[in-house]
């Protein structure tokens, strides 16, 4: 399963590289900041499975980039995650809006990011 990882903080990057790692069925490639994702995302050479993006960081913000992928025909089957510390509902609501089913509220711990992942792979399998 190829992943990505998008988030500005390189703490918040090294922890969930730390926890997705630990399955060897993950492939993962990080990203520091919306552009540089938005440059891996659009490169038709490269497919991702799920990209957890965090919402607060450079442009494109999470929320812009999330919107980009249920635009694009070509991403609108990958899964999205997204990983911030805020639980406002005006983000949420656009996340909801946007056709995003995950969300993860940092700090991020191993049980509530394994969890969401099993979570994710059975619905994949429904399909």
């Amino acid at each position: 399963m190829k992943l990505l990882i998008v988030d500005d903080e390189p703490v918040a990057r090294h922890v969930l590289r730390q926890i997705l790692s630990a399955q060897p069925e993950h492939q993962l490639t990080l990203a520091e900041g919306g552009a540089e994702a938005w440059a891996l995302l659009d490169d038709p050479s490269r497919y991702f499975d799920i990209v957890f993006l965090d919402v607060s960081m450079p442009e494109p913000g999470g929320l812009e980039i999330a919107r980009r992928l249920r635009e694009s025909p070509l991403h609108r089957s990958v899964r999205i995650v997204l990983c911030t510390a805020s639980q406002d509902r005006e983000t949420v609501t656009k996340a909801v809006q946007l056709g995003v089913r995950h969300y993860i509220v940092k700090p991020c711990s191993a049980p509530v990011v394994m969890a969401k992942m099993q979570q994710i792979k059975a619905t994949m399998a429904t399909f």
